[in-house]
């Protein structure tokens, strides 16, 4: 599935396939089959395409990674990837309350030395969503991927849960 008539295929990177000198190149979606029951959709496009960019990792490898990373969250962050996730809800929230659409909003960008590079866009949404998406593609990079919280269950993931303040 492309993304459009509008869509620019520089401007965004593939969720499969090598690129070996971290260009972009075009977009193709894999359906996530696996969906947690009481999570809700974020922008997946952007976020998707920006982990590739940064980790060199398909974005579904985080599909249902630890307590936060994929679609909603809950608990304890297991690892520090899940605490990268953890930052990216927050951000995400913070966003919704100045009224962006986290869910639905999409936004132009260009892989760049590892790095989702979107410093041209003018609306200020745009740009918080895709500083949030970003920062934790980069955040993701720094942090081990740990097999075991890979496919981890949400009866795991407990009920207290750290708040958003402390970022």
């Amino acid at each position: 599935m492309l993304l459009g008539p509008e869509s620019d295929a520089k401007h965004f990177v593939s969720l499969r396939g090598n690129n070996s000198n971290n260009r972009a190149d075009t977009v193709t979606v894999a359906s996530a089959a696996t969906r947690r029951s009481q999570r809700t959709k974020r922008g997946l496009l952007e976020l998707a395409g920006a982990i590739k960019c940064s980790t060199g990792r398909s974005a579904l490898a985080y599909m249902v990674y630890g307590c936060y990373c994929g679609l909603g969250g809950q608990g304890w962050p297991k690892d520090r990837a899940d605490w990268c996730c953890h930052r990216h809800d927050c951000c995400y929230g913070d966003a919704e309350r100045l009224g962006c659409y986290t869910k639905l909003s999409q936004y132009r960008w260009t892989c760049e030395d590892k790095t989702a590079e979107c410093d041209n866009l003018k609306d200020q949404c745009e740009k918080l969503l895709c500083k949030c998406d970003r920062d934790a593609a980069k955040c993701l990079r720094k942090a081990p991927f740990i097999r075991k919280y890979a496919l981890w269950p949400d009866f795991l993931c407990g009920h207290d849960h750290p708040t958003c303040n402390i970022y």
